[in-house]
């Protein structure tokens, strides 16, 4: 992805990262709106800032003036005595833009807008929205929210959020829901040893938005991991472009709401329908390096493991131990499902553990204890000993009852089971792989537990939690060893067919223009003639062998074989009936729908030999993120079958291949029950050509070539659909 410009805060005064420091590390906070009410948000900010210690200076105002919790209170923003960096503002939405005039002519940096009332208010909401933004604009101050729960930054005893006693940390949160934070932040408080960096209420994301506050992160010396909790962007595209950036430096995981909703779907095009607006944010992710995560109570427990685990380049699968049978079983299920790799174990590691665990057969991955640690746990730490020592497991999952013995068979097991743990932390030190515990007892007081916490070890009371923390280390080091690289700048020059059709006034191409824009790109296409009338076809029919494909071409007619347009093997003796019958089928067609139909002939088709496989290869231009690629199975069953995976243009070489690898389908590629492989590299160059057309001719908003006939050697387009 190219990164794109953003001039609405270009000055250096006014630069996201320096503001935003300015903003996390004040010097002095202006509480406006400062109340002597415990009841209000006025009196509470300042209350929570003294309770946290914040160093820096406390400014209450109010023109009513008077004192709060012994502060004097400034009548004006322009009259507060100290250096001051930050605004809270806690007065209603109308009194905002002037308060922001105010703090602007002061020298604040930036203001954090509690208020509701803007653009989720309706029209008046939307017109003061608009005002704020013009003095942000005019001014060059920033703001968070407004709508926010406001910021946090635990290492400053910056708490404007006002829940006490958030531990300080590496996990950075950014989230447009309060109550999502505060579940991060009881979790942290309840569950680990692992606290945060900086708590940042998004809000309505008016002025600061996802992207600049992710790019300030990439450098912050608190943060080894990014949170966030995201229901809409504002500028998509933008944040994918700076994720891809921040991800290479550390890891950003993110919970997305409203995955349900569908996204606008074309109905002239596969492509259309097939890439709705989660889909192809879910690719841009996954470009991205972006970890996803689907429930709420993954978001932080996937936090907390890859900012204190290693997550390791190159192959580096996953070994589970485990107690019990089931929770084992799950587990695998669960790890497969998400895409880690489960290791193969060696024979030498196997040999190992038969011989630290003293049974008669050499375990595999997973490893079942098989009530083996009922009188012992330190049979964990043998286990664990054995498989970190296999250089090709990156990450071991530990299962069951863990931190339990003690309480669940004898109290005596506890000074056992408490060295078990201290032997799990040395051994993840030592080996330098990720270790991540799931126990039933995480929620139950646990000293050995605690002695894991300690040291940073994710202690995980769901199973299906536990799962997904080790996925995303696996996910962490493919994508630390398997950069995508830069794509290829894209090809100069737009199709010069492109003003004729807008003469012409029409926004889908016809099948002899879509073929003629595509192969000017170095896509492949089925050899075709155009026929005016049944005397042209029969003579066409006849220099193509004898036998032909026959497909109507109109202007009015996108899928041709629901329109009675495609007749397919016609002999040369059918041809001129055959060429009635289509045109008489479309006309048909047509009148049911009050269309005019168009015609402009029918194109005439050598018979093709049958394909290894039939592919779908689209472009569609979705208004946030982009151009959106598509490939996956094809022809005449593409939407019920729905085997597509997608991503953002530009792309690389590997990029597609990675997508020719994760289709359902992708069996039938390598060659099944007996049929050959397909030329890969072929269809490779095709999906490329394809991506350098859409790039090159940004007018083209949707492109598909469906079906694309892979064969063992080249492949073919048979279909090409365009529309402007």
């Amino acid at each position: 992805m190219h990164t794109a410009t953003d001039a609405s805060h270009a000055s250096p005064a006014n630069d996201p990262s320096r503001v935003l420091r300015r903003m996390l590390h004040p010097r002095g906070v202006a509480i406006v709106g400062a109340s002597a009410d415990p009841q209000k948000r006025g009196y509470q900010a300042i209350a929570a800032l003294r309770q946290a210690a914040f160093g820096g200076g406390i400014f209450p105002v109010n023109p009513k003036g008077g004192d709060v919790l012994g502060l004097p209170v400034s009548l004006s923003i322009a009259a507060i005595p100290g250096e001051v960096d930050l605004a809270l503002i806690c007065t209603p939405a109308a009194t905002v833009p002037n308060a922001l005039e105010q703090c602007a002519a002061r020298g604040i940096a930036g203001a954090v807008v509690l208020a509701l009332g803007f653009r989720e208010a309706g029209a008046e909401g939307q017109r003061l929205e608009a005002e704020l933004l013009t003095v942000v604009q005019r001014t060059g101050i920033r703001v968070v929210g407004p709508n926010t729960s406001g910021l946090l930054n635990p290492h400053r005893g910056l708490n404007l959020i006002g829940v006490p006693d958030v531990p300080a940390g590496r996990i950075a949160l950014l989230s447009q829901s309060g109550n999502v934070s505060l579940q991060l932040m009881l979790e942290s408080m309840r569950r680990s040893r692992v606290g945060f960096s900086v708590v940042i209420g998004v809000g309505n994301e008016v002025d600061l938005r996802f992207d600049e506050y992710l790019d300030y992160l990439a450098d912050d010396a608190d943060t080894s991991a990014i949170a966030m909790y995201v229901e809409g962007f504002r500028r998509g595209r933008l944040f994918l472009e700076v994720a891809e950036r921040v991800t290479a430096k550390k890891p950003v995981i993110l919970l997305k709401g409203g995955q349900t909703m569908q996204g606008k779907a074309a109905a002239r095009s596969h492509t259309g329908a097939l890439a709705g607006s989660f889909p192809v944010f879910r690719a841009g992710l996954r470009q991205a390096g972006v970890v996803l995560v689907r429930r709420s109570d993954e978001l932080f427990h996937v936090a907390e493991t890859l900012a204190t685990q290693p997550a390791r380049g190159g192959y580096r699968g996953v070994a589970v131990l485990t107690d019990g049978g089931g929770h084992g079983t799950l587990a695998v299920d669960a790890l497969q499902r998400q895409g880690a790799e489960l290791v193969e174990l060696t024979a030498a590691t196997r040999a190992l553990l038969q011989r630290q665990l003293g049974v008669a057969e050499p375990p595999d991955n997973p490893v079942d204890l098989a009530g083996r640690a009922d009188a012992d746990p330190m049979a964990f730490a043998a286990a664990v000993e054995a498989l970190m020592q296999e250089d090709q497991i990156g990450a071991v999952l530990v299962v069951g009852l863990f931190g339990g013995y003690h309480r669940r068979f004898a109290a005596s097991l506890l000074a056992r089971e408490v060295a078990a743990a201290s032997a799990l932390v040395e051994c993840a030190r030592k080996y330098n792989r990720a270790l991540v515990v799931h126990s039933l007892y995480a929620e139950s007081p646990s000293e050995p537990l605690d002695v894991l916490r300690q040291a940073h070890v994710p202690v995980v009371r769901s199973l299906e939690a536990a799962t997904r923390c080790v996925a995303a280390c696996h996910q962490r080091g493919v994508l630390l060893s398997e950069r995508r690289g830069t794509p290829p700048p894209a090809p100069r020059g737009q199709w010069q067919g492109l003003s004729a059709v807008r003469q012409q006034e029409r926004r889908v191409l016809l099948e002899t223009e879509a073929r003629e824009l595509v192969a000017g790109y170095g896509v492949r296409c089925v050899p075709a003639s155009l026929c005016a009338d049944a005397a042209a076809a029969e003579a066409a029919v006849a220099a193509a062998g004898g036998t032909a494909a026959m497909k109507v071409v109109a202007g009015a007619v996108s899928h041709k074989t629901d329109a009675g347009g495609v007749r397919l093997a016609v002999p040369t003796a059918a041809a001129a009936a055959t060429f009635a019958a289509i045109e008489r089928s479309v006309r048909d067609y047509c009148a049911v729908r009050a269309e005019a139909p168009d015609l402009r002939g029918v194109l005439v088709s050598p018979m093709l030999p049958k394909p290894v496989v039939e592919l779908l290869v689209g472009c569609k231009r979705d208004p946030q993120y982009g151009t959106v690629l598509v490939v996956g199975l094809g022809g005449v069953a593409v939407e019920v079958l729905k085997d597509v995976t997608l991503r953002l243009l530009p792309v690389t070489r590997d990029d597609v291949r990675s997508m020719l690898a994760e289709i359902k389908g992708a069996r039938l590629l390598r060659g099944h029950r007996g049929a050959p492989p397909v030329d890969r590299d072929a269809l490779v160059d095709a999906v490329l050509a394809l991506a350098d057309c859409a790039r090159s001719n940004p007018e083209v908003v949707e492109l598909e070539i469906n079906p694309l006939f892979a064969y063992e050697h080249g492949c073919v387009a048979v279909d090409v659909r365009a529309m402007l």
